[in-house]
């Protein structure tokens, strides 16, 4: 199945509309890719693989903040607490839903300074034990979209 929807677009264009200038821009990150994605995966999974729907949401909202400046970090987090929301809403297994999350991460990440990686890949760990080492690997695996 291939990518018949493009939720990454969606998403970027989300976050630089309407969060360059609140308060706490990566809670609402997290709160975009959810109001995204639950209705997205619902909607598309006989078309398009939720795992692809997932991932290029989360991809997408790291874009717009990454362009923003926002902490990409944080961001992650925000992203990454979704998931049991996502995850339970959409009908899917929520370890799936965090891999697939920070298989969308980890090629913006890439494109962020190393400070900001290893910053990145701290908050993961930090809130999400074991977490930080998957998504260190994929930040040097996953290719480039």
């Amino acid at each position: 199945m291939e990518q018949e929807y493009d939720f990454e677009k969606l998403a970027k264009e989300i976050v630089l509309e309407r969060l360059r200038d609140l308060p706490n821009p990566p809670a609402a990150a997290g709160e975009i890719a959810l109001k995204i994605a639950v209705p997205a995966v619902t909607s598309t999974r006989l078309r398009q693989d939720p795992r692809l729907t997932v991932s290029a949401t989360c991809r997408g909202v790291m874009q717009g903040m990454l362009i923003l400046e926002k902490d990409l970090g944080e961001t992650a987090v925000s992203l990454l607490t979704q998931m049991a929301a996502i995850s339970q809403e959409a009908d899917l297994d929520p370890a799936d839903c965090m891999v697939w999350a920070m298989e969308g991460m980890a090629p913006v990440c890439r494109l962020a300074s190393s400070h900001a990686q290893d910053a990145t890949i701290h908050a993961i760990e930090e809130n999400f034990m074991g977490a930080g080492e998957i998504f260190r690997n994929l930040v040097h695996t996953v290719p480039q979209e």
